[in-house]
């Protein structure tokens, strides 16, 4: 008999203003926490303030670790853990995008632990009980608050990928769309475009589920009512709320069902050629929705019904709408490189979760046509 595990934050905030119950819900675990973030833009937007604040108000000791950078490594997830022990925290708050979300998660789970990061990296279960963490996502987004996995490099290694446990899952996704309005465009864009590929990619799944689908079907539908729009008005809280909605809910089924050959592609293409990760998956899209659709052409009607008769034309659109390029020309991706990222991907548990059989000559097309 086999079961399928839902995997889900023990609790979900979500709505304007949700960002004031941060330091009730830290006291639900303890009165000593590490804030990790990065170094400038939730410092310049005033967030990091605003959410010191809000702890301080509460009674809980706050540090803060503000040293993630974007693309962050296994190096960086040792130097939060270093931080835990030294304040001494008893919850770890991530705030900020994925990056910072990410580290967050993968430090407070591994947090008891002796060996370092890269050991878990290279798929050494955690076998000790670690920290409760809280996610505060400040993009819309990667959907990390909602997930049992980080991505992060081994730079010793050259080597990019997630690593995952269910320990990693938040206990509290704390989402606050007000969060997301001092979001840049390109960022919004990328990781906009991110979240429609997650939710695409996670109803198409081997492993989706009804509840699944159900999840990424509803992201797909707030994703495209709020893209292009969030991007070029970046201040209208209904799309910025709209957008939050379906991030979440596309991290939620990604957690659960997985994802497919984008993503199983974009950790190599980002690492050896400095891409940022949503502008990957967005650039794939419209070829890897070609390559899928005759293996799930019943889903695909499900999709036209949402994003028009000939989904990958709606992505291709989308991209123009957003602003981001169509290919990847200006990155320099070499023909040298192409063999290796079809290795990786090919062993990639993303690309083995496409409900089309992916050889390595599919991915060596896919990449050529986003050359």
């Amino acid at each position: 008999m086999t079961a399928d595990l839902f995997r889900a934050p023990e609790r979900f905030l979500f709505g304007v203003g949700a960002i004031a119950s941060l330091g009730e819900e830290v006291l639900r675990f303890g009165r000593r926490s590490l804030l990790v973030t990065g170094r400038r833009a939730m410092a310049e937007a005033g967030i990091t303030d605003r959410c010191l604040a809000i702890l301080q108000k509460a009674g809980v000791a706050a540090a803060l670790f503000d040293e993630v950078e974007p693309e962050p490594d296994v190096a960086a997830v040792d130097r939060c853990r270093q931080a835990i022990r030294r304040h001494r925290a008893d919850v770890v708050i991530g705030l900020g995008g994925g990056s910072a979300m990410d580290v967050a998660k993968v430090a407070a789970g591994l947090a008891n632990e002796e060996e370092p990061t890269c050991a878990f990296h290279a798929g050494r279960a955690p076998a000790r009980q670690g920290l409760a963490m809280i996610a505060v996502p400040t993009t819309a987004g990667t959907g990390s608050e909602m997930t049992n996995n980080g991505v992060l490099s081994d730079r010793t290694r050259g080597f990019k990928a997630s690593i995952r446990d269910d320990s990693f899952v938040p206990a509290v996704a704390l989402v606050d769309p007000e969060l997301t309005l001092p979001c840049p465009p390109f960022v919004t864009a990328a990781s906009g475009v991110d979240a429609l590929v997650q939710a695409v990619e996670s109803y198409l799944s081997r492993h989706a589920t009804p509840m699944t689908e159900a999840l990424s079907l509803r992201a797909v539908e707030e994703l495209a009512a709020a893209l292009p729009g969030v991007v070029h008005r970046g201040d209208d809280l209904a799309l910025r709320t709209r957008a939050a909605w379906g991030s979440a809910m596309a991290g939620l089924a990604l957690s659960n069902a997985r994802l497919g050959v984008i993503h199983g592609m974009a950790h190599p293409i980002g690492v050896r050629f400095g891409v940022p990760h949503g502008l990957v998956c967005g650039v794939l899209l419209p070829a890897a929705l070609e390559f899928v659709r005759p293996a799930a052409p019943e889903k695909f009607g499900h999709l036209a019904r949402l994003l028009g008769d000939d989904p990958a034309a709606y992505a291709r659109e989308l991209l123009s709408a957003c602003d981001l390029p169509a290919r990847l020309t200006e990155y320099g991706l070499r023909a040298d490189a192409f063999d290796a990222i079809a290795e990786e991907s090919l062993a990639s548990g993303s690309t083995q979760a496409t409900p089309r059989a992916v050889t390595k000559q599919d991915i060596l097309a896919l990449v050529r046509a986003i050359a």
